[in-house]
């Protein structure tokens, strides 16, 4: 288990299978996530035991309550790299900095547990809110792939992204220094 300042990071269990099938065809998620097809309980055994076999996948907690999914794949051990996917299924816990937790606490895992260089990702170039809590966990934008998936009816570009460990390391310094300041109503909508 990996501890959060919010959440809480385990393991994906079999019992967490009906919230995956539900999570992964929420129209949101499917769009953000950019899924080809609806998935099937079968779709989502099978998808939870390839993330096992090829990386580290776990289900994001608040509390007790399972609210997203976030894991490691990709590992280039030579280059000590990786990359990330995370997403909130639980609409009642979307813009309250559940992900950016989760997120910095995978990025902490990785980096000092781990000793990895860098963590990549891709997200779609429609999904801002994603974009800007990737960036405030310190990642940098390294590439626009123009046009790159056909979703819901039009073009979407991808956005290459990646956070090395001096990166992450001045963006979790900043959000622990932000924890520390009263609270001035600012908060992330959706």
């Amino acid at each position: 288990m990996i501890r959060g300042d919010k959440v809480l990071l385990r393991p994906i269990e079999e019992t967490d299978y009906p919230l995956l099938h539900r999570w992964m065809n929420h129209p949101e998620v499917w769009h953000y996530m950019d899924y080809e097809r609806p998935f099937s309980m079968e779709d989502i055994k099978e998808d939870v035991e390839l993330a096992r076999r090829e990386g580290e996948p776990f289900i994001i907690c608040v509390g007790d309550r399972p609210v997203g999914r976030i894991g490691l794949n990709r590992f280039r051990g030579r280059d000590r790299t990786c990359g990330i996917y995370m997403f909130i299924g639980e609409p009642a816990f979307w813009g309250q900095g559940f992900a950016r937790d989760a997120v910095l606490a995978l990025l902490s895992y990785a980096f000092e547990r781990m000793d990895l260089h860098q963590v990549e990702l891709w997200a779609l170039g429609d999904n801002d809110r994603a974009v800007a809590m990737y960036r405030r966990c310190g990642f940098v934008e390294e590439a626009r792939l123009r046009e790159r998936s056909f979703n819901q009816g039009g073009w979407v570009d991808h956005i290459v992204m990646s956070v090395n460990r001096e990166e992450f390391l001045k963006a979790r310094a900043s959000s622990r220094d932000a924890n520390r300041e009263p609270d001035r109503g600012d908060r992330t909508s959706r």
